[in-house]
């Protein structure tokens, strides 16, 4: 064991010639100690040598802009390892890390990062931080794209590198992994965060260069706007245009849910635009599509919804359609309307307030609704109704009148009465 300077370090490091620790050494960054403050190192024998150095050290790669800083540095060429402790900070043509400790192999191109990392991918301004991280470098031969591997519930700040000064996405999860400029994966409690919709699932899989994602295990989004809206489901995918998001679909025991409206099915999809839906389709067999508000209920084998910017106009019914209106909540009443297809459209009223205005099946349609009479408080009497065609029309949500086409029948049943003498 000796002590020595900085200065004859560097020859014990650099070398001569290529022996047998400098031939570990990958071709992408042979090590080279720039300056150190004092040091040490071991002849193990077998031409192994430790260097030990401290007091602010700096390597640079052979022939590269590769530069790692740090307080103080263990090397172990044998072991294709250097450990570097205190302040470190790895900086490369794309890179700028800073952690509170590392560890790199060169011959790999693999660095391990611990304590505060802090990861800037200088292109585009994007950031990870979070309390460790293995980072592997694009290396010729090696591998054509660098890979990160986050644990420890990182974050990261995604910036296109198209419109650095914008943030598009904040990603968190227990894990995560990002591969080139523009794919990652999350698992582990994962929220995702962007301008238009915020998002959690068990797990995520992202395309940040644009094209959309899709989220796993009790997956859940949100429109950011003022008029909001939230979709559910155990799997949900979206996709994007110009990195505006356009549509969005739920599947599995899916849900959505509006400030005026409530849908469920196996798979909901809506079209987005300007963070507002335009309209959607919903279907589904283990679950039956189901449109709802306050006093309406729209089934049937699949829904295709009107909404533009987010305005619910009409909603489209088919196979085994049924609609019900709810006339008296307290005896729990409802008129209902079924067909082999069903249109409902929506419309706002004098009074300002938006709702149902006009109800129409066609196929094989059937209807029944109750009459009250006027100032009394009586039961009201039961009109059933079969036709080809039955449209029903409402004024300020109060049914008006009724028209039945073709193969019209029914029966209209009145109360009996008991008065007390």
């Amino acid at each position: 064991m000796r002590t020595v300077a900085w200065v004859a370090l560097a020859i014990v490091l650099v070398g001569g010639g290529p022996g047998p620790a400098a031939a570990q050494f990958s071709r992408t960054c042979n090590p080279v100690l720039q300056s150190a403050g004092e040091g040490r190192h071991y002849d193990m024998g077998d031409g192994r040598v430790h260097q030990f150095l401290r007091g602010g050290v700096i390597i640079r790669c052979a022939g590269q802009n590769t530069v790692i800083r740090s307080d103080s540095l263990a090397w172990y060429p044998e072991l294709d390892r250097l450990e570097f402790v205190g302040s470190v900070r790895f900086q490369d043509s794309v890179t700028v890390l800073d952690a509170t400790s590392a560890r790199y192999f060169p011959s790999n191109e693999r660095l391990e990062a611990l304590g505060d990392v802090r990861l800037e991918d200088t292109r585009s301004g994007s950031i990870l931080t979070g309390p460790q991280l293995t980072y592997y470098r694009e290396a010729a031969g090696l591998r054509d794209t660098a890979e990160l591997f986050a644990t420890r519930r990182p974050r990261v700040e995604y910036r296109s590198r198209t419109r650095p000064s914008e943030v598009a996405y904040v990603i968190r999860g227990e894990r995560v992994r990002l591969r080139g400029a523009d794919q990652a994966w999350a698992g582990g409690d994962v929220t995702i965060d962007r301008d238009d919709f915020a998002a959690h699932a068990d797990s995520a899989a992202l395309d940040l260069g644009g094209a959309g994602g899709v989220l796993v295990g009790k997956a859940e989004a949100s429109g950011t706007d003022s008029a909001g809206y939230t979709i559910r489901g155990r799997r949900i995918a979206f996709g994007l245009v110009d990195d505006a998001l356009t549509w969005v679909q739920a599947q599995g025991e899916a849900e959505a849910t509006s400030a005026d409206w409530h849908a469920i099915g196996d798979t909901i999809t809506f079209d987005i635009d300007n963070d507002k839906i335009q309209g959607g389709a919903l279907w589904g067999s283990a679950t039956r599509a189901q449109a709802m508000s306050a006093e309406q209920t729209i089934q049937g084998d699949s829904l295709a919804l009107d909404a533009p910017d987010q305005v619910l106009t009409e909603v489209r019914a088919f196979g085994r359609t049924r609609a019900t209106t709810m006339v008296d909540s307290v005896a729990d009443i409802e008129d209902w309307l079924e067909g082999d297809s069903l249109v409902a459209r929506f419309d706002e009223f004098e009074t300002g307030e938006r709702g149902l205005v006009q109800l129409r099946a066609r196929g094989n349609a059937r209807s029944l609704y109750h009459v009250y009479p006027d100032g009394v408080d009586d039961p009201p009497a039961i009109n059933y109704s079969r036709g080809r065609q039955i449209t029903a029309y409402f004024t300020a949500g109060t049914l008006e009148r009724v028209d039945i086409v073709d193969k019209a029948d029914g029966v209209y049943l009145e109360p009996i009465v008991r008065r007390r003498p």
